[in-house]
Formats: C-alpha cells, sequence, structure tokens
C-alpha cells in the first residue's frame, strides 16, 4: 500500500468522533502530522482526553475537542471553527447503535462537506457491528469501512505489548487520501 502524500492532507478539516482513544485517538494523530486541522469528539471528559489534546497541540496543528452530546451541537462547533469540513472518520464505539451514530453523524455532516470538492468518509466498526453505509450521497463522495477485529493487546515473548492501532489508523488513512479514488463502499478488514 503506497503511502499517502503529505500534500494531500495539508490544511484538510478532519472530525474524528471517539478520536481521544484507542484508533480515533491514532488516526488523529496521523492526520496532525501530515498538516490536517483535526477536531476530535469524545464521549467522556478523561485524563485520557486532556492527554490526547495536548499531544495533538504539541505537534503545532490546530487541534480541538469537543464532548459529543448531539451530531447536530458537534458539527456547529466545527462550522464556527473552520466554516468547513473535509474528512469524517467515525470510529464507532463497541454498542448496538453503530448505525445510528453512522447515519446521524453523516447526515449532519453533510451540510460541511456537500460544497467541498470530494466528500471523503470512513466508518471504523468492530468485527461485531453491521456494516453501514449512509444511502443517497451526493456523487463526489466516497465512503468506505473499516472492521478491526476485537482483540485484547497481544504479548509477544512476554516481552513488548502490542497493538494494532495505528496500523488501522494507516488503512484509514489510505482511504481518505487520492491513492484510494476508485473506492467507494469498500469494506477492508483489520485484523
Amino acid at each position: 500500500m503506497p503511502a499517502p502524500s503529505i500534500h494531500g492532507f495539508a490544511e484538510k478539516v478532519a472530525l474524528i468522533i471517539n478520536g481521544s482513544e484507542g484508533i480515533g485517538r491514532a488516526c488523529a494523530m496521523q492526520l496532525a502530522l501530515q498538516g490536517c486541522f483535526v477536531i476530535c469528539s469524545y464521549q467522556n471528559s478523561s485524563d485520557e482526553t486532556a492527554s490526547a489534546l495536548n499531544e495533538l497541540q504539541s505537534l503545532g496543528t490546530l487541534a480541538s475537542s469537543f464532548e459529543f452530546v448531539d451530531a447536530k451541537t458537534l458539527v456547529d462547533e466545527v462550522d464556527k471553527m473552520f466554516g468547513r469540513l473535509d474528512l469524517l472518520v467515525n470510529c464507532v464505539k463497541d454498542n448496538e447503535d453503530s448505525t445510528f451514530q453512522i447515519e446521524t453523524i453523516t447526515k449532519e455532516s453533510l451540510r460541511l462537506m456537500q460544497p467541498r470538492p470530494k466528500g471523503l468518509i470512513v466508518n471504523v466498526i468492530s468485527e461485531n457491528q453491521t456494516i453501514h453505509f449512509v444511502a443517497d450521497l451526493p456523487k463526489h463522495f466516497r465512503q468506505n469501512c473499516v472492521v478491526t477485529k476485537a482483540k485484547k493487546d497481544v504479548i509477544e515473548h512476554e516481552l513488548f505489548v502490542t497493538n494494532n492501532n495505528d496500523d488501522v489508523a494507516r488503512v484509514v488513512l489510505f482511504f481518505l487520501s487520492n491513492e484510494s479514488k476508485a473506492l467507494n463502499r469498500q469494506v477492508l478488514s483489520c485484523d
């Protein structure tokens, strides 16, 4: 898989749902490193949330975070800050309403993404959630899905603990890059 060009993400505005932990945090870091303006939503304020935002801001990027109250309030905050949205990453937590979350956030985000030349959306779900694509998006939108295996950290040789958050984040960035411009409504599973 080719590495996305740093110029492809420079000065784009990215909203990452549940961006303060796990895969969302890894996506936020990689997008920020490539010049993206990053907005992360979180569900519960914690030390981890503050740490994630401080880490993003230490990269010299314009990063913000907002507690996820509802989709309209969150998108209104993005509108106040930037007046546009280029990239949407729905990192869905393990719950029964993943389809509702994807549908609600994507449809609310359309008002900021519609005027942009390309609307790029990636839904990140676990293997026990339903794959869902929002119907009737404008033709210039691309929407793809990454399915992650629900697994705990793996201990290798009892010395190293590894996780797959960065690997999954690279797949998300591939779907958001120009290298994947022919891919729409594709599903990729990550181990």
